[in-house]
């Protein structure tokens, strides 16, 4: 292992790296990212650090994202940090003014870049710093450049002190005026440190000065801190078992973002295999939603497709188990599209500009590209193959045939029992995500502890998908990448026996009565309407019923969004649930999962605050 370089001055001044050898986790609040030299000193210090924390978590605070090649070039001059520099680059892309997850270092360094003004940001944030560093003034104007009379005052410090625990080490960067003084920061609870000498200040890197001395400050208030409105600053649930209900998506995300963060997790399953419900899919979409007015669904979905994206990578084999080919979305009305005013950050997510080569195949398909989107950062993945590449980590162990009939809680563990009353599983927390069967169990939950709330009640949506081998030799007109829009197209998919293409799918209530032929044709007129030239080579294939189908059913909330959290609001009561994703649980699983494991670890959420309301287990029906 190389020679760990000396620590620069700011960590020194935050007691690191001593501070957190031996933690299963830690938390750095940077407001000013800068040009992310911080940010690699910090990545290069824990990366050799042997006794450093299993899970680093920076949040950075940003007007703008710098550019990707400034960070590449210092990453490949730091040997400890070059086989990851093709991962950076990979997911540096989207950041419209928001909160932004990429998972580095294999998935052990979780970046949250926050964009945007620095007051507002901080107000979205709910987590307990464990490090913070401040840094040049907290607003920028408009054209995105330094507002040299903007300082840090009262009113943003105590923001940034209800970030703090008791303990919590601050680092003030350089010695300039709008910096906060010794006075509104003592007001706001923080008290004066020695400050770090001259010596440890270390060589420039990327461009940026490197300030000579480091203020230091520790937040111990002389009052007692209260944070009845602020449920985050609970401590950490001690990580040690854990059971989760379910093995589709959602459970198999619950139980991977627990797993590496070290817990010892059961995954319980009615069926004998995972993935045997709705996730038994054999490919489906992942594509951002789009909207005029940039909804929470559109921004829940980009925080999903960039997660999604991210695991995928890293577990599953690229054109076998999934592809990130981009995705062509047709017949886009003005209500669907993206806003006026966005950059080219946001066209990194969705432009209506075509590739060429991606007109080029729609117009062969007698496609209409006159009101199309082309999403550079989606594609398809097979969900089966997601949650067995997710449940295969070695702390995950699944047990299927056991359905939970009854819940109890002793000695301090929920315990799962059959119908006939056998003990399935137990362990101090618990996560329901058996998708329409969790009303059931968060009710029978209930009946122990009265601190739990109920789950409201679900929407069942059957589908159909239509689906058939390619001919040898043949790819009957379909285009490279799937097409979205009344219904999706997805080709050129590889099985066993040979390539296979869909087309579907349908939403029915299952009291409706499902009939497959009705199914087919509705399958039919969808990929005929997207795609005139295929539909009419593929028109025999459905006339004489060689068309084949998978059916199941997805599970939504009454207002399409889905739940996920403690449904108390006392983290020690241990229940958990990640349902009522629809039919996009292929981009909202993964975000979901990070979202519970966030809310019990401690750590900072993946989503802002604002979302993260939206989408609680515990929100007003």
């Amino acid at each position: 292992m190389a020679a760990t370089p000396q620590a620069p001055a700011w960590m020194l001044a935050c007691g690191l790296p001593a501070a957190w050898q031996g933690q299963a986790g830690w938390r750095v609040l940077d407001t000013d990212f800068g040009a992310g030299s911080r940010l690699l000193d910090l990545w290069q210090q824990w990366a050799l650090d042997p006794a450093g924390p299993r899970m680093l978590h920076v949040v950075a605070l940003t007007p703008y994202a710098p550019d990707c090649a400034t960070l590449h070039t210092a990453m490949r001059s730091s040997p400890a940090l070059a086989p990851w520099t093709d991962e950076l680059v990979q997911l540096w892309f989207g950041f419209l003014p928001g909160l932004h997850r990429l998972e580095l270092h294999g998935g052990r360094l979780q970046l949250t870049l926050c964009v945007g003004p620095t007051h507002p940001m901080l107000r979205e944030l709910q987590f307990s710093a464990d490090s913070v560093l401040v840094g040049q003034a907290p607003d920028c104007a408009s054209d995105g450049h330094r507002d040299n009379a903007a300082r840090w005052d009262s009113f943003n410090v105590k923001a940034l002190a209800r970030l703090c625990r008791r303990g919590t080490r601050l680092a003030l960067l350089g010695n300039t005026p709008s910096l906060p003084s010794s006075e509104i920061l003592a007001q706001a609870g923080f008290t004066s440190i020695a400050a770090v000498p001259d010596a440890a200040a270390g060589s420039a890197r990327n461009g940026e000065t490197r300030c000579q001395a480091v203020g230091a400050s520790e937040f111990q208030p002389c009052w007692k801190l209260k944070h009845t409105r602020q449920p985050w600053h609970q401590p950490p649930v001690p990580v040690t078992h854990c059971v989760v209900v379910g093995a589709g998506l959602a459970g198999a995300a619950a139980a991977y973002a627990l797993a590496r963060r070290g817990w010892q997790v059961t995954v319980l399953d009615a069926a004998r295999v995972p993935a045997s419900g709705a996730s038994g899919l054999p490919v489906g979409l992942l594509a951002p939603h789009v909207s005029r007015d940039d909804s929470p669904r559109s921004r829940l979905s980009r925080a999903g497709v960039r997660l999604s994206l991210q695991t995928a990578r890293r577990l599953l084999v690229d054109g076998v188990d999934y592809c990130a080919s981009g995705v062509a979305e047709l017949a886009i009305d003005r209500t669907r599209a993206p806003p006026d005013e966005w950059a080219a950050h946001g066209r990194q997510w969705s432009d209506e500009m075509l590739p060429p080569d991606v007109a080029t195949a729609l117009r062969q398909a007698d496609a209409h590209v006159d009101k199309a989107l082309w999403h550079a950062h989606g594609g398809w993945i097979k969900p089966a193959r997601l949650v067995q590449a997710l449940l295969a980590h070695s702390t995950i162990r699944f047990q299927g045939d056991c359905r939970v009939q009854h819940i109890d809680f002793a000695n301090g563990a929920w315990q799962l029992r059959s119908g006939s009353g056998d003990l399935l599983a137990q362990a101090p927390q618990l996560v329901i995500a058996n998708a329409g069967d969790a009303p059931r169990l968060v009710e029978c939950a209930a009946k122990v502890d009265p601190r739990i709330r109920h789950l409201a009640p679900l929407i069942a949506l059957h589908g159909q998908v239509s689906w058939a081998r390619h001919a040898p030799r043949g790819d009957e007109g379909f285009p490279h990448f799937p097409v979205n829009g009344a219904g999706s197209v997805i080709a050129h998919v590889p099985q066993p026996d040979g390539r296979a293409w869909y087309a579907g799918a349908t939403y029915e209530r299952p009291q409706t009565g499902h009939r497959q032929a009705q199914a087919h044709a509705h399958n039919q007129r969808q990929l005929t309407r997207l795609l005139p030239a295929v539909g009419a080579r593929l028109a025999p294939m459905f006339d004489c019923n060689a068309v084949q189908a998978w059916e199941g059913t997805r599970w939504s909330s009454a207002d399409r969004l889905p739940l996920v959290g403690g449904l108390s609001t006392d983290a020690q009561a241990g229940l958990w649930v990640s349902t009522a994703m629809g039919s996009r649980g292929l981009t909202l699983a993964i975000l979901c999962a990070e979202v519970l494991a966030a809310q019990l670890c401690a750590e900072p959420a993946p989503l802002p605050a604002r979302l993260l309301r939206l989408i609680a287990a515990n929100r007003a029906p």
